[in-house]
């Protein structure tokens, strides 16, 4: 049985070319990293309960894998679940960060309104978990809606923050900007992701080979977003500066 399951965590890693554990382990190492050098800032505790989220999402995640191949049941609801705590955390997070970076009004206002609408999607996801005849291919549907919809709005408000440097002042270089480097590689994730989680379900239908393959980029680009936040929390200025 113990090798039944190495097995199986074996086979689905390499699926994704084995970028699933790396992420966990760069999940575990930020919530270090932010734990002891969150300097008391509340955008930096705000991203420690985002990365112990993150690593929660993961672990369960290789829990999921293990139940699945000793007991054979599906765990859809739990995973996709928990991957909807996360989201949640991430845009909260994403938040307050992005409402102590941003300067004009209206792009605070435009990130209230986000939060608003992105919390009511929350709540009826997780109001409808209750009800019998919420599918699992519902389930599955209406998770990925939620992450493309946070993607977008994350993404919009990287685009406010890269207007404000083009028509404000730099105080400082871009590149000793921590806040530059987390927006940067938090732009790009999203953008290049909210085509493929779109058509994610069709193209693990149509094409597993490629949807993994694409996955694993998924990781990769996550991958970069963490080490950004791992290069901005070891510094001592505020990450928003």
């Amino acid at each position: 049985m113990k090798h039944e399951v190495i097995n199986r965590l074996a086979t689905v890693w390499c699926k994704t070319f084995f970028t699933e554990p790396v992420v966990l382990l760069l999940f575990v190492l930020c919530a270090f990293v932010a734990f002891f050098n969150n300097c008391k800032e509340r955008e930096r505790i705000y991203f420690l309960i985002y990365f112990l989220v993150g690593t929660g999402l993961f672990v369960s995640s290789e829990l999921i894998i293990i139940l699945k191949a000793l007991t054979g049941r599906n765990y859809a609801i739990f995973y996709e679940t928990s991957n909807s705590i996360f989201e949640l955390a991430e845009f909260i997070a994403f938040y307050f960060f992005f409402n102590k970076c941003l300067c004009y009004e209206i792009s605070k206002n435009v990130l209230k309104i986000f939060l608003i609408l992105l919390s009511s999607l929350f709540v009826a996801f997780f109001a409808r978990l209750v009800f019998p005849g919420y599918s699992t291919e519902s389930l599955k549907n209406d998770s990925i809606s939620i992450n493309v919809i946070e993607f977008f709005f994350l993404s919009v408000m990287c685009l406010a923050y890269f207007y404000e440097l083009l028509t404000l002042v730099p105080k400082i270089s871009l590149l000793k900007r921590p806040s530059f480097l987390i927006v940067t590689s938090t732009f790009f994730y999203t953008v290049l992701m909210i085509p493929f989680f779109m058509l994610s379900r069709d193209v693990l239908k149509l094409e597993a080979p490629i949807f993994y393959t694409l996955f694993s980029a998924h990781y990769i680009l996550l991958s970069i977003v963490l080490i950004a936040f791992l290069k901005a929390f070891l510094r001592k200025e505020p990450i928003t500066k």
